[in-house]
């Protein structure tokens, strides 16, 4: 048993180091581990973490590895160890850490890199300067731009630069959490899983939620240079659980309609080929803490045909 747990360990770490490799499947590179993890313990996912990390170092390059740590291998762990955490209740029923509580602390962690990657990095032109004058000096990636977007400008240049870093850090915590949902989802078919399936219809968010999200918007809106891409950026990020909201509010109130999977193919269709869906879709997640969306999905009660009913 221990022969056959530690094979695939390794094989979680090949799994992880190749598909982070392999740049067009680096999002799901965080799958293996989490699937070890929510399948074995996190003592586990920690082993199979240190494998990949080993391998990318001395495959790649060390300072490749340390990117991969910090933004895929730790916080996956970090995530593993509290979704396991669970406690007895008076009838014995064990209690696992809160959803809720699951998505704040990943955008706590998203944010905290987010905001140490834009004041450590960069120098005094700041992180997104630096990364325009680097893709400036990438001949392939600024030919590349220039076909698609047209650009003929240093100062597009730099929006395009903004841009790339704000999608980039609101996907952060979207893929954290979404490879940790996927493991989730395989293990449960395959009967592995430690943590029981979530019940995703009565996810919700904290009410305090959205006043730093107002906050980080009025920064973006009113401050000039790296700071206002920051706040852009820590905005995008709390976007970002918003949106995790309405995917599920759409499920909640497309349970019992006609076609239902194919209208939520499309949906996941649309949202992969025009990410400006995801914008309607996490306003929805928003709005439902003003108005319950949820209410939708409610069918009123049959009236009984008891005997006792009638006079």
């Amino acid at each position: 048993m221990a022969n056959t747990q530690l094979l695939r360990i390794v094989f979680a770490a090949i799994g992880s180091f190749v598909l982070f490799a392999a740049l067009i499947f680096m999002p799901f590179a965080p799958l293996p581990i989490a699937a070890i993890g929510l399948s074995f313990g996190m003592g586990q996912a920690v082993i199979a973490a240190v494998l990949t990390a080993i391998m990318t170092a001395i495959i790649l390059s060390p300072p490749l590895a340390i990117v991969f740590a910090i933004t895929f291998l730790a916080p996956t762990v970090l995530l593993v160890r509290q979704a396991l955490l669970s406690r007895q209740d008076a009838d014995g029923r064990f209690i696992f850490f809160p959803l809720q509580q699951l998505i704040l602390l990943t955008l706590g962690v998203t944010a905290l890199g987010t905001t140490l990657l834009f004041f450590i990095s960069g120098g005094a032109a700041g992180l997104p300067q630096s990364f325009a004058n680097a893709i400036e000096q990438a001949p392939e990636v600024r030919q590349a731009l220039v076909q698609v977007y047209g650009i003929s400008s240093s100062e597009e240049m730099l929006w395009i630069a903004n841009a790339m870093l704000v999608s980039a850090f609101a996907s952060w915590p979207l893929l954290l959490l979404g490879n940790m949902q996927l493991a989730q989802a395989l293990l449960v078919r395959v009967k592995r899983n430690l943590r029981p399936q979530e019940n995703y219809d009565r996810l919700q968010l904290p009410i305090w939620l959205v006043a730093p999200l107002a906050v980080f918007m009025a920064g973006a809106a009113l401050l000039t240079g790296w700071p206002a891409t920051m706040s852009a950026a820590l905005a995008a990020i709390l976007l970002a659980a918003y949106f995790l909201l309405g995917l599920a509010i759409i499920h909640a109130i497309s349970r019992h309609w006609n076609g239902r999977g194919f209208l939520l193919a499309v949906l996941y269709f649309l949202i992969f080929v025009m990410a400006w869906v995801i914008i309607p879709v996490s306003l929805m997640g928003l709005l439902d803490t003003r108005f319950d969306f949820r209410k939708l999905n409610r069918r009123p009660d049959k009236p009984s045909d008891a005997e006792g009913d009638e006079e």
